[in-house]
């Protein structure tokens, strides 16, 4: 399964568990594959998963710049009760609660805050072709997805590909800068469209989960291929049948003004190659 995920370890220490887990988080910038991932866990029978409870996290507001990023200084304690009380009525008589959520990605340390017992899964996805997926909500006039605190700026003062690079990057550094001293489970897109069943025992060696045939069933489904494959719910407004290959899909991408492909290369080349990307 090579590199597709990253096992707490020492390197990710942070606050202990308040009790037994019975939540975990998938989190990720848009367009990484949070959805699939999401869906994935969902198929197992004892989860409860809940898609992108957005109006519930907010309930603490806005973040700088009117960005989705929040700190712990965000949880107040009626913040905390309410939203807790929210997540343990959706739970029910569960065994394991799951939100995918992308704008959780800025919100590590609130999140923490909130449910510091919980599990937190990151999935991580190559900058140049997640900055592709992303056009359709980000490149154009309107900002739809996540917005990270230099959203405005990056709004402002470019477009297209650029932009959504921009995005990415911003959204990921500081995911991974949060991540650094808390315990989680990072998964690449990557090996999840092209070795899911690998990916699927990391997930329930990590959340504590028997193997099911549900999830089994679950990981026929999912293919490197676009054509005939299958997409997450939701997610297929934002689909261009303009790739062959998810993994890769940056190569196939002919939209780019000139030099626009070194730029993009030049921009993420740093966080790029911090995950292993070449």
């Amino acid at each position: 399964m090579g590199d597709s995920t990253t096992p707490p370890s020492s390197a990710h220490r942070g606050a202990q568990p308040t009790r037994p887990s019975d939540s975990a988080f998938v989190v990720g910038c848009a367009r990484s594959g949070t959805s699939i991932l999401g869906e994935l866990i969902a198929s197992h029978p004892t989860v409860k998963y809940v898609f992108e409870a957005h109006e519930i996290w907010e309930r603490a507001g806005s973040g700088e710049g009117d960005s989705h990023r929040l700190t712990a200084a965000y949880a107040s304690p009626a913040v905390i009760r309410s939203i807790r009380d929210w997540f343990e009525l959706e739970r029910g008589s569960a065994r394991l609660l799951v939100e995918k959520n992308p704008r959780n990605s800025l919100r590590i340390p609130f999140l923490r805050a909130v449910f510091p017992e919980a599990k937190i899964i990151h999935i991580v996805r190559d900058g140049r072709d997640t900055a592709c997926s992303l056009l359709p909500g980000i490149g154009g006039a309107e900002w739809m997805h996540l917005k990270p605190p230099r959203w405005k700026e990056w709004m402002n003062g470019h477009s297209g590909v650029v932009r959504c690079a921009l995005a990415w990057q911003e959204v990921v550094e500081i995911a991974l800068s949060d991540l650094e001293t808390v315990p989680h489970l990072r998964v690449k897109y990557e090996n999840l469209v092209v070795d899911p069943f690998g990916v699927a025992t990391a997930l329930q060696d990590y959340l504590g989960l028997s193997p099911d045939p549900a999830m089994t069933a679950f990981c026929r489904r999912i293919s490197n291929r676009t054509e005939g494959s299958y997409h997450a719910q939701v997610q297929t407004m934002w689909f261009r049948p303009d790739h062959v290959l998810r993994a890769g899909r940056w190569r196939e991408y002919r939209e780019q003004a000139p030099g626009e492909k070194e730029q993009v290369e030049e921009l993420l080349r740093p966080t790029l190659t911090r995950l292993g990307y070449a």
